[in-house]
């Protein structure tokens, strides 16, 4: 067993702005989701927080810790992924401009192949890299929480349920195992892990 929860809103979420690795710190309304958060898992046996060192992970993780009197252990495996030339883009721009940045694209990155430059990180790598941390941590007798961003998020769900999910900000899940497979229980039932169906028309933050 063990636990995912993606990092508070920062004012570039607010903004659908894209962060990836760049370091972005919690607003007040994302501290406040991270207090929220830690409500939900207490009590649930976590024994090991594990979170990404970008800071709006990394401060959701301590607000989290302190509630639950853990220590935070950071694993870049966990950042999020690199968008390239696309970070600090909004969703909106990155569509407005496609035209133009059709030179910069490149297709062999993702399913689709429309959305993501050349520069930015593999999908596929930070599928493994993320993969790793959560087999590593998740070993022997602990009972981890990682604290990470959307696609690693997104990226432990296709890895374990073979589908995609997306979290909102500061959504506490429970992995466990069930038979030979794993399923995903959302703890906050007003901030539930949204299925791949839900989502419309083109997206910028990755499908996989």
């Amino acid at each position: 067993m063990f636990f995912v929860l993606r990092h508070g809103q920062t004012d570039w979420n607010a903004q659908m702005r894209l962060q990836g690795s760049t370091d972005i710190p919690l607003n007040d309304t994302g501290r406040e989701q991270a207090r929220v958060a830690a409500r939900f898992l207490a009590d649930q046996g976590i024994t090991r927080i594990v979170a990404s060192p970008l800071i709006r992970a990394y401060e959701t993780a301590n607000i989290v810790g302190r509630a639950l009197d853990l220590p935070v252990i950071t694993d870049g495996r966990l950042t999020e992924r690199h968008f390239g030339i696309f970070e600090g883009l909004t969703i909106d721009e990155v569509e407005d401009h496609r035209r133009e940045m059709l030179a910069h694209m490149n297709p062999d990155l993702d399913i689709d192949g429309k959305h993501y430059p050349h520069n930015a990180e593999r999908l596929p790598a930070v599928i493994e890299r993320v993969r790793a941390s959560v087999e590593d941590h998740a070993s022997g007798e602990a009972i981890p929480l990682f604290v990470c961003h959307g696609i690693p998020f997104r990226a432990i769900a296709r890895v374990y349920l073979g589908e995609m999910y997306s979290s909102p900000n500061a959504c506490p899940v429970r992995y466990a195992r069930q038979g030979e497979g794993w399923t995903m229980t959302g703890l906050d039932p007003d901030n539930q892990p949204l299925h791949g169906a839900f989502f419309k028309g083109p997206t910028t933050m990755g499908r996989i």
